[in-house]
């Protein structure tokens, strides 16, 4: 009697595969912060006061609340960051009109575009009823140089912010505040948007490269103010005297911020607290 054959194994189809590791979840890592940075989370002044805290980009973006009529005010010098923070943050807004004082600015104009802005040499406040959002960089042509172009260019933003007035709910951001204020003399206009702008629902976003002879109204009917490095001191400490809070501690954290850190001061509470302008679209 034959012996019995063994047990046959399973049959197998094809080349063997070994089983699939679990898919993990895929991780965000946050921007590692630079020594300078780190080492003010502990930082005091000669007070004892402790520096504001630092939040993370993308945190601050999730958290922040701006609401239609409230103004915000950034200061800092050139490549600072303020332009690209003042970019994202107008994202949140529906209507908003770029004041555009050169007739060519790539480093300013390019990034805007980019984000959807219209170039337009002729500015309508108007909105038709089925647009969900107007984005408009507003760059009036000039056809004269000196003063007399200045003066050409003064007509067309005094027109155009008059009509935001008589409109409402836009958003206005004027790019360089001090120049458009004294050399353009849009002083008034500004002015009124900064004072009657909240109940007319239109928002005023102004920036500036230095923190003296600025109007008063851009840090004093400001809600929100952000404030980037400035290593002068006499500049510095003008700048912590703008936010109406603790001097002291704001003037030692604007002497000290790291690169494209800011200083973020909410003036109607006197909230403040540290975050970096991460570039989302680099």
């Amino acid at each position: 009697m034959p012996a019995p054959r063994p047990p046959r194994s399973p049959r197998t189809t094809g080349s063997f595969r070994a089983p699939r590791a679990p898919r993990l979840p895929r991780l965000r890592l946050s921007p590692v912060r630079s020594n300078g940075s780190i080492e003010l989370d502990t930082a005091t002044t000669r007070s004892g006061y402790t520096l504001p805290p630092y939040i993370r980009w993308d945190r601050f973006m999730t958290d922040w609340k701006w609401r239609q009529g409230e103004h915000l005010t950034t200061i800092g010098p050139t490549g600072s960051g303020k332009t690209v923070l003042n970019r994202y943050l107008l994202r949140r807004r529906s209507y908003v009109v770029v004041l555009g004082v050169k007739q060519r600015d790539p480093e300013l104009y390019g990034p805007f575009q980019a984000d959807g802005y219209q170039l337009v040499r002729k500015f309508d406040p108007h909105v038709p009823d089925d647009e969900d959002e107007k984005r408009v960089l507003f760059v009036p042509m000039v056809e004269k140089f000196g003063a007399a172009g200045r003066n050409e260019q003064t007509v067309k933003f005094r027109e155009a912010l008059q009509d935001i007035m008589s409109v409402g709910n836009w958003c206005v951001y004027a790019d360089e505040v001090r120049y458009m204020s004294d050399q353009l003399g849009l002083r008034t206009e500004f002015e009124e948007i900064w004072i009657k702008g909240r109940s007319e629902r239109i928002t005023m976003v102004a920036s500036s490269q230095e923190p003296v002879d600025i109007p008063v109204m851009a840090y004093g009917q400001a809600s929100h103010l952000f404030l980037f490095r400035n290593a002068d001191l006499y500049r510095a400490k003008r700048m912590a005297e703008l936010t109406g809070v603790n001097r002291e501690m704001a003037q030692e954290t604007i002497l000290r911020l790291p690169p494209h850190e800011f200083l973020y001061v909410h003036k109607d509470s006197g909230k403040m607290l540290r975050s970096k302008v991460i570039r989302e679209d680099s």
